[in-house]
């Protein structure tokens, strides 16, 4: 048995996404809302010339919406379907980010260790050789070159592995770590290195075996052969008079830790009902997927940021998890919305800019439906009728706030606002006379009623404030 299964001892999975079909999907204006997609798509895949097209949409842990247009091979004329498998390719680094961090949480690395005390012969240029830890290689802060020596999607043409590694001698940071961020291919093949240096298990078993298999991904491959029957032919881009070329499969090579995966829809739609789980599971506990998906570094531009693996895109008042992949005939993007609980993929067997866009269309039709449905099935709770004593204003040398009850929940505001409930935020009972925080400056903590000897109430305290009720 190797290092990691001694370390793991894996036992039967507390979660595995069933993906059982998710019953707001009848809801009239969700409805509408996937019509109107379902036009927009098809009309965009007119429009550019796609060969084919998948897309899977994932409410909480149920597919909302999995469609499919045009064809996996043109020539054959073979449907896409949501089992079709395409490259995803730098999607791949959210696999290779789940493996590092099953790694670290087994302790066999810490993330703020130098690559080099895991991957002996990892030397970049420079005497001493500069040290780069995985965490920085993680959030792309390594700054390392965007690609290794030898690289040329053009040419199509991938370092070995053991190509890959030799030649790191001869490259130099493209900046200093921690500059800034700094997108880099090569930095994600090196953790795929890393991935099969701990684990002593081949990176492409490694996904399988600990990851794609146990989320029940069971049209997911890492690195297959290039005879590989199934998978949507990958084309070329649009050429003037509206052809696209067919374009052989393209060997990864080393790189397999940053675009090795190849994958479907469906199978990704479990990935994604999985980060939008908050079970327990042995493939990645709840704290760890919270953490990957936290904001450790900021894009330069401040439109986003960098967790652990993920990016992190901010779309008006909308966050948006996940990652883009494009190359070799293939371009794709799966987003998560923790807070609307939507999860949205885009495939295609191209090369194109446009599953980006198509992601963000998806929830601009459908964040608000969804959210008003899924309230909708949601039972209100009922309140203690002892809580309607707490309800009124308070005052804090002239700063009144309010106590109002709204859904079966008691709810803090700040009646200083124009529009009080703008600020409002719902409490959560801890019992008695005391609640806590579910949002803002004070979340987690505990908002308490002071009764006097005849029971009524005199005032709130909470962080060291006390409010007296008006």
């Amino acid at each position: 048995m190797n290092r990691l299964a001694l370390a793991l001892a894996f036992s039967a999975l507390r979660f595995v996404p069933a993906l059982a079909a998710d019953p707001i999907a009848a809801d009239p204006k969700v409805q509408a809302a996937l019509q109107g997609l379902d036009q927009t798509l098809g009309g965009e895949v007119a429009k550019r010339g796609f060969p084919g097209m998948a897309v899977a949409v994932i409410h909480d842990q149920a597919p909302l919406w999995v469609h499919s247009y045009g064809q996996a091979d043109v020539a054959a004329a073979v449907p896409v379907t949501e089992n079709t498998q395409f490259r995803i390719a730098s999607i791949t680094k959210l696999f290779t980010a789940v493996a590092i961090m099953q790694l670290r949480d087994a302790g066999l690395l810490n993330l703020d260790d130098p690559v080099q005390k895991h991957l002996t012969t990892f030397h970049l240029a420079g005497m001493p050789h500069p040290t780069v830890t995985i965490r920085q290689l993680l959030l792309q802060l390594g700054g390392l070159p965007r690609e290794p020596l030898g690289t040329s999607w053009q040419d199509r043409v991938m370092p070995t592995r053991e190509q890959l590694m030799a030649d790191l001698d001869r490259q130099e940071p493209a900046i200093p770590p921690e500059t800034m961020w700094k997108y880099s291919n090569l930095g994600y093949a090196v953790l795929g290195q890393l991935v099969k240096a701990v684990s002593d298990e081949r990176f492409e078993d490694y996904v399988l075996r600990h990851i794609a298999h146990p989320l029940g991904m069971t049209h997911t491959l890492v690195n297959p052969p290039e005879d590989l029957m199934g998978i949507a032919i990958g084309y070329g881009y649009r050429q003037p008079d509206g052809t696209r070329q067919a374009r052989a499969f393209m060997k990864m090579g080393g790189m397999y830790g940053a675009a090795g995966v190849i994958s479907t829809v469906a199978d990704l739609g479990r990935f994604v009902a999985f980060f939008l789980s908050d079970a327990p599971s042995d493939v990645l506990s709840a704290e760890s997927r919270r953490e990957m998906l936290r904001v450790q570094a900021i894009f330069p531009d401040w439109s986003g940021g960098q967790g652990l693996g993920f990016e992190i895109r901010r779309i008006g008042n909308q966050t948006r998890i996940g990652h883009a992949g494009r190359g070799a005939g293939y371009a794709g993007r799966l987003d998560i919305d923790p807070v609307s609980k939507l999860g949205v993929i885009v495939l295609i067997n191209a090369d194109e800019n446009g599953p980006t866009r198509f992601v963000d269309q998806a929830f601009t039709a459908l964040v608000a439906p969804v959210t008003a449905a899924a309230a909708l099935g949601r039972q209100v709770p009922v309140a203690d009728p002892d809580w309607s004593k707490f309800v009124g204003r308070y005052t804090n040398e002239g700063r009144d706030s309010e106590i109002v009850l709204i859904d079966g929940r008691l709810n803090w505001q700040d009646s200083g606002f124009a529009d009080p409930a703008r600020t409002r935020i719902p409490l959560d009972p801890v019992g008695g006379n005391v609640f806590k925080f579910t949002a803002g400056a004070l979340v987690g903590e505990k908002l308490t009623f002071d009764l006097d000897p005849a029971g009524k109430v005199v005032a709130m305290h909470a962080a060291g404030n006390t409010d007296l009720r008006k």
